[in-house]
């Protein structure tokens, strides 16, 4: 009888552990390694707002911009590993240790991959002064001149950088690198003219598209974007095989609970489905995208290995 009474205790226990596993804290913190006002962070305040309601939480959007997402990336990586802090993130945090040789964390080791929210992509504009209404255009200019052309990002290492610089590779011309630290200040500098070209998220520069002041001249996604639907891809511009998609997802360190991280993908999975999520995604360019943890994973592994024979190719490398 007492070794029963034992049996049953340690089965009740291990119930009650199961049954608290997936607990999480009272208030999360979801990290974007970019500035506010940024095309991630405006979409993750609306996520991170609807995620809220999902878990009953308090949840709020922090921003730690710097060398190109790796700042925020590496201090996610040291926070507590229990569900209260998590990395929103895009392709940035599958290459920038391939970019910066000093790079503190490592994507497959450092982290384990939640769940993906979405997919989007990136546009190439020009301001209406250049002239140029193409990819041709913008190409024959471009070989016409004796100094290169000047493009924006919103930093050294991001997709922006490496997108341009894959086109750049692809249409054989040059183009000068002016890195600024974050989307709004690139922008600043593109309408004014200072800066004419700019590689930017759709949010960004959207209204000033449909404003004239800039033109869109191609995406870099596999497949036209649905707010622009007249502007091509760059494989439809003339380059056969061009395709960056940008993607965005959720990460947590390492070692955080499984049962924690099958709750928080099936919670962001909710909020994704939610009427106000869903409106502000389609509305700047973006499609929610449902996965596993295990799934996403698998993706996150095969993106590491390509972006690292991409940037092998093109030869870029921060020190």
């Amino acid at each position: 009888m007492r070794s029963l009474r034992v049996w049953s205790s340690c089965v009740a226990l291990l119930a009650a552990t199961w049954l608290h596993a997936d607990e999480l804290p009272p208030q999360i913190r979801v990290v974007v390694p970019y500035t506010a006002g940024s095309s991630l962070d405006a979409r993750a305040r609306v996520i991170a707002e609807a995620l809220g309601a999902v878990l009953k939480r308090r949840i709020t959007v922090e921003n730690r911009p710097g060398a190109g997402g790796s700042l925020g990336t590496q201090y996610v990586a040291r926070s507590k590993a229990d569900g209260s802090t998590l990395l929103f993130h895009n392709n940035s945090y599958a290459f920038n240790p391939h970019i910066y040789a000093a790079s503190a964390y490592d994507p497959i080791r450092d982290f384990v991959p939640v769940a993906q929210a979405y997919t989007s992509g990136l546009v190439l504009v020009a301001h209406s002064s250049l002239g140029v209404g193409s990819v041709a255009e913008l190409v024959a200019l471009a070989r016409s001149r004796s100094t290169p052309l000047s493009y924006a990002s919103s930093g050294t290492g991001g997709l922006p950088h490496l997108a341009m610089e894959s086109f750049k590779r692809a249409a054989g011309v040059d183009f000068l690198h002016v890195p600024y630290r974050g989307d709004g200040h690139a922008l600043s500098d593109v309408l004014s003219g200072r800066v004419p070209l700019m590689m930017s998220g759709y949010p960004i520069v959207q209204s000033h598209v449909r404003a004239g002041t800039l033109r869109a001249l191609a995406v870099t996604g596999s497949g036209r974007a649905d707010i622009f639907p007249d502007v091509p891809t760059v494989a439809q511009a003339g380059y056969p095989g061009f395709a960056i998609d940008a993607w965005v997802g959720f990460f947590a360190p390492a070692d955080t609970p499984p049962p924690v991280v099958e709750r928080l993908n099936r919670a962001i999975a909710t909020a994704l489905a939610s009427p106000r999520v869903q409106r502000q995604l389609a509305e700047t360019g973006a499609r929610p995208v449902v996965t596993s943890s295990a799934d996403f994973a698998a993706f996150m592994r095969r993106e590491w290995e390509r972006y690292g024979a991409m940037i092998r190719d093109l030869g870029l490398k921060v020190e």
